[in-house]
C-alpha cells in the first residue's frame, strides 16, 4: 500500500486528486493539507505516509521549501511535486531541494500512476512534456552553436601570431622586429584585423580575439 498525504491550498484540486488517485489498488491518502507547514506538522506528531504529493505554490511553505525542510530533518518520506510552472528552472530548484518526481500539473492519470510507483524503487522522474520541452530547447542551442561554429573566422598564421603579440602590448615596430616584417606591413595587417572582425580599434579586436577562442 502506497500511503499519500496530499498538499494543495486549493480544496477542488485536492478533491479532484484523491479521487483519481484512489480509483488505483493499493495506493490511499491519508491526510489533505493546504500548505506545507501542515505537512510538517503532520509528521510530527507522527503520521505515516510514503509519498507527498505537493503544490509547488503554497502560501506558508511552498512545495520546494517544504521539500528542504523534509529533507534536513531527515524524514524517509518521498516527495512529488506538481506544478504549472514548466520550465527547467523550477524543475531543477525542485530535485535540488531533495525531491523525487517533478510534474507538470496536466498530467494524464496514467503517468501519474507510473511516476508514484517509480519514486517508491527510489528513483527520479520528471514529466514527459517537461523532459520533450527541455530536449527542444537544447536541441535549439545546439543549432545555434553551430550555426556559429559555421561562421567562424579563418586567420592564417601569421595574423594570429599578429594578434597575439597585439595581445600583448608590442607596438608596430616591435612586432615587426620579431616577425622580420616591415613596419608597414604590421600596420597594414592590423587595420585589415580589425576590418575582418569587425571591430573599432585593437582593444575591442584583442576582446573578441580572446571571447572567441583564437588566443588565449
Amino acid at each position: 500500500m502506497i500511503n499519500i498525504i496530499l498538499a494543495d491550498d486549493h480544496h477542488i484540486i485536492r478533491t479532484s486528486l484523491k479521487a483519481l488517485i484512489e480509483k488505483y489498488e493499493g495506493i490511499k491518502v491519508v491526510a489533505e493539507v493546504s500548505d506545507g507547514e501542515a505537512v510538517i506538522d503532520l509528521l510530527d506528531r507522527g503520521i505515516h505516509a510514503d509519498i507527498i504529493l505537493s503544490d509547488i505554490l503554497m502560501p506558508q511553505l511552498d512545495g520546494i521549501g517544504l521539500s528542504t525542510k523534509i529533507s534536513a530533518r531527515g524524514y524517509q518520506i518521498k516527495v512529488v511535486l506538481l506544478s504549472i510552472l514548466e520550465d527547467e528552472k523550477h524543475a531543477s530548484n525542485a530535485f535540488i531541494s531533495g525531491a523525487s518526481a517533478y510534474l507538470s500539473k496536466d498530467i494524464e492519470a496514467d503517468e501519474l500512476l507510473f511516476c508514484l510507483q517509480h519514486v517508491m524503487k527510489g528513483k527520479r522522474y520528471l514529466s514527459s512534456n517537461l523532459c520533450i520541452s527541455i530536449l527542444e530547447r537544447y536541441n535549439t542551442q545546439l543549432n545555434s552553436l553551430s550555426q556559429t561554429s559555421d561562421h567562424r573566422i579563418n586567420f592564417s598564421e601569421r595574423e594570429i601570431n599578429v594578434l597575439t603579440l597585439i595581445s600583448e602590448g608590442l607596438t608596430n615596430q616591435e612586432i615587426a622586429d620579431k616577425l622580420f616584417l616591415s613596419r608597414r606591413t604590421v600596420e597594414s595587417q592590423r587595420e585589415a584585423l580589425i576590418s575582418k572582425t569587425g571591430t573599432k580599434n585593437s582593444a575591442s579586436l584583442v576582446r573578441f580575439a580572446m571571447k572567441n577562442g583564437y588566443i588565449m
